[in-house]
């Protein structure tokens, strides 16, 4: 079995899907960026957090990156399961960056192989691709979004191998890079032998893989068998196994590795399935404590979150303020319990980290409206409204100045 009958098959949808999913895709939007470095417009599928805007928001808040390779395949799901996992508090709200394909092999093959098996021509602009990606595209998204500097790499296929290749190569791109079934065996399996002399020797602190690999064997063959195989139906799965043999040899790197065999998927139905797997393990200390000492119950929960958003703040490598609606709705419980000291901590955390917020600034009002402080309950509303008219604002505020005479 040919590698060609899955390479020609992604050249396909490269060339074809990005025309006609462009009009209808509802989950971001489009951009594009002229490239010197390639002589092409790019196009690109954005995707944000702040209401699908490209408007910067007025607020300090900043988000990781996500770029996706194959962009115009994995662009709309890659964005159901980041948006999944922020709505259940696993997951960072997220910047995503689908980069469709012009040339796919040109640009996802890192050298030149004119003499593969699959005939492919065109190949080994992945070197130039990365310096698009370095000195042109990168700047670009963060010169136009609020983007934080932890950044992450996708890609399936092909696009795993230029993952595996650049967290060889220039590994400092990137703080987490995800390679699903990744192409290793491109080039007599060259970036496996190249990984075997690079990951002995560099310092891989702070930087993060996950791998994933697809089922490509036989009824009745395992994984330990698979390896003494020699045909060229098993090399993808073959080449793969032993990059995490090397990825597994070098403890002393620090880097951060796991990855996942997936007996019951294919090449083709993997990508979902690792990216949301992928990004939990990314992410696997990012989701807050149900623990009954995390409760409104204890008064120290302001200090609590304070230490989990530090612990955050710590893995990404940069400030990470709580978020505010998770703060909010803690305020709101402690608020309806009664605990006015902690309802006071939690919306003053707010209003100190976000100021510019009228929601958050409104939530302090309710809370001096509730101890019957009608002062700085009409003195918050009022700030509120001049940030931005809320009816629900409104309302309460007139209805305190009605009492009021």
């Amino acid at each position: 079995m040919k590698h060609l009958i899955y390479l020609c098959f992604f050249t396909f949808i490269a060339q074809g899907a990005i025309a006609q999913s462009q009009p209808n895709f509802t989950m971001g939007f489009a951009d594009s960026i002229k490239s010197t470095v390639l002589n092409e417009q790019r196009q690109l599928l954005i995707y944000t957090p702040y209401a699908n805007k490209k408007i910067k928001p007025a607020t300090k808040e900043t988000y990781p990156v996500l770029y996706v390779l194959d962009g115009e395949n994995h662009f709309r799901s890659d964005v159901a399961i980041v948006e999944r996992l922020v709505s259940t508090g696993v997951c960072p709200p997220m910047i995503i960056v689908g980069i469709p394909n012009t040339n796919r092999t040109r640009d996802l093959t890192p050298t030149a192989s004119e003499g593969n098996t699959d005939g492919l021509k065109n190949t080994g602009g992945g070197e130039k691709f990365i310096s698009f990606l370095e000195k042109e595209l990168m700047p670009y998204i963060e010169s136009s979004y609020p983007t934080a500097p932890y950044k992450i790499l996708m890609g399936h296929s092909l696009g795993g191998l230029m993952v595996m290749h650049t967290l060889i190569h220039h590994k400092d791109l990137f703080n987490a890079y995800i390679p699903i079934d990744a192409a290793v065996w491109w080039d007599d399996h060259k970036i496996v032998k190249e990984a075997k002399l690079v990951l002995e020797k560099n310092n891989y602190e702070n930087k993060t893989v996950f791998l994933a690999i697809a089922n490509r064997m036989e009824k009745g063959i395992d994984t330990t068998a698979v390896q003494s195989d020699t045909s060229e139906k098993t090399e993808l799965i073959r080449y793969n196994l032993e990059l995490i043999h090397q990825l597994n040899q070098h403890p002393k790197n620090k880097l951060r590795f796991n990855y996942k065999y997936y007996e019951k998927e294919s090449h083709t139905t993997i990508a979902f399935i690792a990216a949301y797997d992928a990004l939990r393990f990314l992410f696997d200390y990012y989701e807050f404590p149900k623990y009954a000492k995390f409760t409104t119950d204890n008064p120290q929960l302001k200090t609590l979150i304070t230490e989990h958003y530090d612990t955050i703040s710590k893995q990404l490598g940069y400030k990470v303020l709580p978020d505010k609606e998770f703060v909010n709705n803690f305020g709101y419980r402690a608020l309806n319990q009664k605990q006015f000291a902690l309802a006071k901590e939690l919306f003053e955390m707010n209003v100190l980290n976000f100021p510019e917020e009228a929601n958050l600034l409104d939530s302090f009002g309710d809370y001096y409206n509730a101890i019957g402080d009608k002062k700085n309950a009409i003195a918050w509303y009022q700030k509120t409204l001049a940030k931005k008219e809320i009816s629900e604002t409104r309302e309460k505020l007139n209805s305190l100045l009605k009492n009021k005479k």
